[in-house]
């Protein structure tokens, strides 16, 4: 009989060691290799601008959030959609992403000069447009209490600003084109509220209103507001476009940037919990804004409300020092009071800024910069803003540089071009062009048949007076963008012709009809 061999304790142990090394060796080069891939030390930053409907939860979603091997992180800033978008327009700091309330805040952007900013993005939430009805018993939909004939108190905020407004608009003329007058009954039910519209949309909550439109988000946190007197949600009948809440990635964003946010996007995706923040998850088949019917809604709330968006150019050359017969006073100081006058035409709300023009007057340059632009409020409130434009009177110097300063102004009011008002330009002069050193009147009207977009018109208004102006020169110009060119011989009459001028762009069909 053979014993079977016994081990010594020594030769196990040696065995064990050796597997343990061996186990070890290929364990530590693999968790070595893994510490290498994983290990970051310079994460790309995903800067994310949102709108403050959307931001904490795309704050707690990226706290949230495991990169696993990915080396970026998540920054989440909240901010105004209107304040991002200035931010875009003139290149000052843009983020990595982009996310407004509304597709229409891209849209807008675009017209404004942010051209490279996307037309549309990735739906990242939604909330849907509801009327907030004080007392349910006036209407149970949205015909009933904003349609045509409807009796409920209505207000509204700024269209232009606020996409849960632009919806209930939208609607009404949707409701209006089944009537006999479509144009009447669209004009009929939003004059009323385009009376005295909001300027901001937090603000409709404190009104004394019976219905007005909001987001579902804005009113069930403003029915949980301890003291609030709550308010019924009413959904539309018809669908309506939501705040959708669309996710851009902006092109100046570099590439491990956009790499980051496409992965943000789709964690964003795959799921949040946006029901804490009153958000509902995108919907892809959510109704959309129609780009055309959008801007001539926008046009006619333009036409009713008379807001505007006007950049005034005024003539200061040594010819404006000249004295008008019978008045005792000078060309330039009865353009500067026909000015002051014309405020009155505007509302609060308007945008108004305003150049100056010879020749040679900064620089090279024909003409300077007296006031920014800001709304008549801001500047009737603003005596520095009054003072600024009466004191143009005492720099009248110069020949008369119309054609670079015509072009140039009307580049600067392309640039800021601004949907949901009447963009305008406006050019008073006593003369003609004088300028040898500048671009012809045949290159001037070239470039501005460039410039001209009849999604987004702009206007000008040539406004002459005295006898030396060329009334057919001012024509040809007011003709090139859509215009009209206003004269009058004798200056006296100025106030009366820039006050014509502007009351004829300014009402615009269907608040106005032509005669």
């Amino acid at each position: 009989m053979v014993r079977p061999r016994r081990v010594t304790a020594p030769v196990v142990g040696l065995s064990v060691l050796l597997v343990l090394s061996i186990a070890a060796w290929i364990g530590g080069d693999v968790l070595i290799d893994r510490l290498t891939a994983t290990r970051c030390t310079s994460p790309a930053t995903v800067q994310v601008t949102a709108a403050p409907a959307v931001a904490p939860a795309l704050t707690e979603a990226a706290a949230r959030l495991d990169v696993g091997d990915d080396c970026y992180r998540v920054v989440v800033e909240a901010q105004a959609a209107r304040e991002t978008m200035a931010r875009l327009v003139d290149g000052s700091g843009a983020p990595s992403v982009w996310v407004p309330e509304s597709t229409m805040w891209l849209r807008q952007a675009r017209d404004s000069g942010a051209w490279r900013v996307p037309e549309a993005g990735v739906s990242v939430a939604l909330s849907p447009v509801v009327l907030a009805v004080k007392d349910p018993a006036r209407g149970r939909s949205w015909r009933e209490l904003i349609g045509p004939g409807a009796k409920a108190v209505a207000g509204i905020a700024d269209p232009a600003k606020d996409p849960a407004s632009l919806s209930a608009l939208l609607a009404v003329r949707g409701f209006a084109s089944n009537e006999k007058d479509p144009a009447a009954a669209t004009v009929a039910a939003i004059r009323p509220v385009s009376a005295d519209y909001s300027e901001r949309a937090d603000d409709l909550f404190g009104r004394p209103l019976d219905v007005f439109p909001t987001s579902e988000q804005a009113l069930e946190r403003h029915n949980s507001t301890p003291g609030a007197a709550r308010l019924t949600a009413v959904a539309a009948e018809n669908p309506v476009p939501p705040l959708d809440f669309p996710y851009v990635v902006l092109p100046d964003a570099g590439q491990e940037q956009r790499q980051g946010a496409e992965k943000f996007l789709n964690h964003l995706r795959s799921g949040t919990e946006l029901r804490k923040f009153g958000l509902r998850a995108p919907d892809d088949g959510a109704a959309g804004l129609d780009r055309d019917f959008v801007d001539e809604t926008l046009r006619l709330w333009s036409g009713l409300t008379l807001t505007a968006r006007v950049l005034a150019v005024l003539d200061v050359s040594g010819s404006m020092n000249q004295l008008v017969p019978r008045t005792g006073t000078t060309r330039m100081a009865l353009a500067v009071a026909a000015a002051e006058r014309g405020l009155g035409l505007f509302k609060p709300a308007t945008q108004i800024g305003l150049w100056k023009f010879s020749t040679k007057l900064d620089g090279d340059k024909d003409y300077k910069q007296v006031l920014p632009f800001a709304s008549v409020k801001e500047h009737v409130a603003n005596g520095q803003a009054v003072a600024a434009v009466r004191a143009t009177r005492a720099t009248a110097n110069g020949a008369t540089g119309l054609y670079d300063t015509t072009l140039a102004a009307y580049q600067e009011a392309r640039r800021n071009w601004e949907l949901g008002r009447i963009n305008i330009l406006v050019i008073m002069t006593d003369g003609r062009n004088e300028d040898p050193d500048s671009i012809s009147q045949r290159q001037l009207l070239d470039e501005l048949g460039k410039l001209q977009d009849k999604r987004r018109p702009l206007p000008v208004i040539a406004i002459g007076m005295g006898p030396d102006v060329d009334v057919q020169e001012l024509t040809r110009i007011a003709d090139a963008t859509g215009g009209h060119a206003f004269t009058t011989v004798d200056p006296a009459g100025i106030s009366d012709i820039f006050a014509q001028a502007l009351s004829t762009m300014l009402c615009q069909p269907p608040a106005c009809r032509p005669q």
